[in-house]
C-alpha cells in the first residue's frame, strides 16, 4: 500500500502544474528519505528558489502565488499539500480562531455576528484585493515584513488560501483527528485536547475593558479577517476593536502573554496555550484556514526521494503536515546538510 502511494505521490509531483522542533530524523523507511532544509517563513525561503539553490520547496498561499510571480523567467510546477494529506476532503484545519471565555460569557452575541460577516468576507476579498491587502498592511506589526502584494493575489489565490467559518463543534471531529495525526509524527508539538478546548456556547468570567484586542499573523489568516479591519468591524458592540497583524513567527506570544483577546493562531500551538493565562483562559470558536500548503517544484518530472526541500515552519503545521503526507507515503525524512 504504501509503494502504491509513493507512486501516486510522484504522479501528482508530476503533473499538477502551477500557472505561473520537533523530532529531526525519522527511522529510514521503505522508499527513501528527503533532506529537509528549514526556513523562518515564505520571505526567507522564495529567495532560495529562484535563485535556484532549491529546486524544491513547502510554500503557503499567497507566497506560492508570489514565487512564480518574482521568479517568473522558470516554470513553476505546484501540488497540494491539502490533497495529499487527505485526498477525499483536500483540506485540514490549520489556523484556529481563539476568544478568551470571558469575552464569549459576556458578548455571547458576538461569535454569530463574527460569523455572519465572515462568511461573505472571503467574496470581498477576491473582489476588492487592494482594499484587502492595503488594510492589512496598515495593521501591519512594527518590524514586520509585508508578505500580501496585491498584484499577486487574485481570486484563484483567495480560493487557494481555503479560508472559510467551520465552527468548533463542526471541526471538533476534523481538529482532534489532525491533532492526534500530528503527535504521532512529533510527540509534543501539540496536546491532547479535551472538551473544554471547543467553545459550546458556554464560557466563564467577566471581561471588563471596553476594547477588544485582535492579532492574526500574516498571510492567509490575515486576509481571512481583512473586511473586518477594512470596515474597523465592532460586531454591533459598544466595544472598540484593535486590529494588529504581526509575524506569524511571533503569533504565540498574543496566546501566552494574553495580549489579544482574539487570537488566529495555528490549531497544533492553540493545544498548548489556549489555558496559559489561567484565570482568563481561551476558547477555540472556528477553524478560520484549512490547508494552504503547496510543494512548489521547477521540473514536471519530480520525485522527493532524495531531493532536498525547502520547508518553512519547523515543528509547525507546515512541517508536521509535509512529514505526515512523507510517512503515509514510505518516506523518511533527515535535516540537510
Amino acid at each position: 500500500m504504501k509503494k502504491i502511494f509513493a507512486l501516486i505521490l510522484s504522479v501528482l509531483l508530476c503533473f499538477s502544474a502551477s500557472f505561473a522542533v520537533g523530532c529531526n530524523e525519522e527511522e529510514s523507511a521503505d522508499y527513501g528519505t528527503v533532506s529537509l532544509k528549514y526556513f523562518q517563513d515564505g520571505s526567507e525561503l522564495i529567495p532560495m528558489l529562484k535563485s535556484g539553490q532549491l529546486d524544491i520547496g513547502l510554500l503557503p498561499e499567497p507566497a506560492a502565488t508570489k514565487l512564480t510571480v518574482v521568479a517568473s523567467d522558470k516554470v513553476w510546477y505546484r501540488t497540494d499539500l491539502q490533497a495529499l494529506y487527505d485526498g477525499q476532503r483536500g483540506a485540514y484545519p490549520q489556523a484556529v480562531m481563539l476568544v478568551k471565555e470571558s469575552l464569549l460569557n459576556t458578548y455571547p452575541e458576538l461569535i454569530t455576528a463574527m460569523q455572519n460577516i465572515f462568511e461573505n468576507s472571503v467574496e470581498w476579498v477576491k473582489n476588492n484585493t487592494a482594499d484587502a491587502v492595503n488594510a492589512v498592511n496598515g495593521v501591519l506589526d512594527d518590524g514586520a515584513t509585508e508578505s500580501l502584494v496585491a498584484a499577486n493575489i487574485n481570486e484563484e489565490v483567495v480560493e487557494n488560501c481555503k479560508i472559510y467559518w467551520q465552527s468548533a463543534l463542526d471541526a471538533k471531529t476534523d481538529v482532534t483527528a489532525y491533532v492526534n495525526d500530528v503527535r504521532g509524527i512529533v510527540a509534543e508539538s501539540a496536546n491532547g485536547v479535551s472538551d473544554d478546548f471547543y467553545y459550546d456556547g458556554n464560557a466563564n468570567g467577566e471581561y471588563e475593558k471596553s476594547s477588544v484586542t485582535v492579532i492574526a499573523p500574516d498571510g492567509a489568516p490575515a486576509l481571512a479577517i481583512a473586511k473586518f479591519i477594512y470596515d474597523n468591524e465592532d460586531f454591533d458592540t459598544e466595544l472598540n476593536f484593535n486590529y494588529k497583524v504581526v509575524s506569524p513567527t511571533t503569533i504565540g506570544g498574543a496566546v501566552s502573554q494574553g495580549t489579544g483577546d482574539i487570537v488566529i493562531i495555528p490549531v497544533t500551538a492553540a493545544t498548548k496555550l489556549y489555558k496559559a493565562q489561567t484565570s482568563n483562559p481561551y476558547k477555540m470558536v472556528s477553524v478560520v484556514t484549512h490547508g494552504n500548503l503547496y510543494i512548489m517544484s521547477t521540473a514536471p518530472f519530480v520525485t522527493l526521494a532524495g531531493k532536498k526541500v525547502g520547508v518553512i515552519g519547523q515543528g509547525n503545521v507546515p512541517d508536521l503536515t509535509f512529514k505526515a503526507v512523507l510517512k503515509k507515503s514510505g518516506l523518511g525524512w533527515k535535516l540537510a546538510d
